[in-house]
This record gives C-alpha cells, sequence and structure tokens, in this order.
C-alpha cells in the first residue's frame, strides 16, 4: 500500500483492539466527537489512527503505538452515525498529543519491520503455516478470504499479521505481538500462542 503517512493523525481509542497492517476493521461511528474526526479525516486523505486504550485509564489515553489506517468505504445513516471500513497501512509510534479533546489528534512516526535474519524468519513461517493447517483440521472455521491470503502470502512479516490478527484471541497478546517490530521474535511468539490454543482445543477449554 502506498499511501502517504501525514504527520499528524486523528485517534479512536478503543479497548482491546487493534489495527494491524493490511487488515480490515468495521466501525460502527456513533459518538459526536469521533463523527468529527471522520468528517477531518474525509476532507484530508480518509487516514485515522486506532489506539489501544490503556487499562484502568480514566482519560482514554492508548498504548504509545498504534496502526494507522485509509478508510476504504464509509457509508453514512440518516441519524448521523457512519459504518465503515478501516484497511490497516502500517504500524505507527504516537509522539505527542496536538489536541486532546473532543477527539485525540497525535503526532506519529511510521514504525519499520525488522528482518535481520531472514532465513529464521522463512523456517517459522513455515511452522505457523503448518499449525494453521493442524487448526483447519481439527475443525477451526477459517475465513475464506483468509485461507486464501495464507496461500498467497511470502513474506514472514505480512503473514505473522495475517495469522495474529485472525488467530489469536487474546487481546493482550496480540497487542504484543503488534508491539513487536523484530519479525523472527514475533514469529516465534506467534507460534507459542498458536501452540497454546491448540493445546486448549485438544483439552475442551
Amino acid at each position: 500500500m502506498n499511501e502517504t503517512l501525514p504527520n499528524e493523525l486523528g485517534v479512536i481509542v478503543l479497548p482491546g483492539t487493534v489495527l494491524f497492517p493490511h487488515s480490515l476493521l468495521p466501525l460502527y461511528i456513533f459518538e459526536p466527537r469521533y463523527r468529527q474526526m471522520l468528517e477531518r479525516a474525509l476532507e484530508t486523505g480518509r487516514m485515522f489512527a486506532v489506539g489501544t486504550r490503556l487499562p484502568d485509564s480514566d482519560d482514554e489515553k492508548p498504548y504509545a503505538v498504534g496502526g494507522a489506517g485509509v478508510i476504504r468505504a464509509c457509508v453514512r445513516n440518516p441519524d448521523g452515525t457512519s459504518n465503515l471500513v478501516l484497511q490497516g497501512v502500517r504500524r505507527v509510534r504516537f509522539l505527542g498529543w496536538t489536541q486532546e479533546h473532543p477527539y485525540r489528534i497525535a503526532r506519529v512516526e511510521p514504525l519499520a519491520s525488522r528482518n535481520a535474519n531472514q532465513e529464521s524468519s522463512a523456517q517459522l513461517a513455515g511452522v505457523v503455516r503448518e499449525i494453521c493447517a493442524t487448526l483447519t483440521s481439527d475443525g477451526t472455521a477459517l475465513p475464506p478470504q483468509f485461507q486464501a491470503a495464507l496461500n498467497h502470502l511470502a513474506d514472514p512479516d505480512a503473514l505473522s499479521d495475517a495469522v495474529t490478527s485472525t488467530l489469536v484471541y487474546d487481546p493482550e497478546l496480540r497487542r504484543q505481538l503488534f508491539e513487536e517490530l523484530d519479525v523472527p521474535t514475533r514469529l516465534a511468539g506467534l507460534m507459542a500462542c498458536l501452540r497454546a490454543q491448540l493445546e486448549d482445543q485438544a483439552r475442551g477449554e
């Protein structure tokens, strides 16, 4: 995706929600403040960021790393609310706030994955594919579009994001994997999560 990332983005802060690169996130925008944010985004490049809310944060402050996304579809409803689909573009770090009310606007820094050990990444990605195949054979229903992507994703970085966003169910583990920029480390963590889920499934939990 070649969208140019601006220096500032509006931020919607949500509990337990992470926007991974390339993933699609459906959102229902109903709060007046986020309606304002949406209007700004539609007028200035169709982009905003999703931040994961810190636990017990009274002022809805997010973790320092979030996901920037571009609005791929938006349907306005007669009551002023909107249904939209946000596609993840890349990870960003929130450097500071140029506005906090009624909604947050952050200065953002794009974050790039690191993949110095490509051989290790390729091996780990192969194991992750095998685990996904085991999940399928054990009866876990996977979205058809995910299975198609799994067959064609050669990049371990993109593979790790696609699998994590689809198959890791614990919100905190998803967030931790999202924030990990080292691809082999992220894949190893993902592999451990999937194996733990397989063991839970075998025990009927």
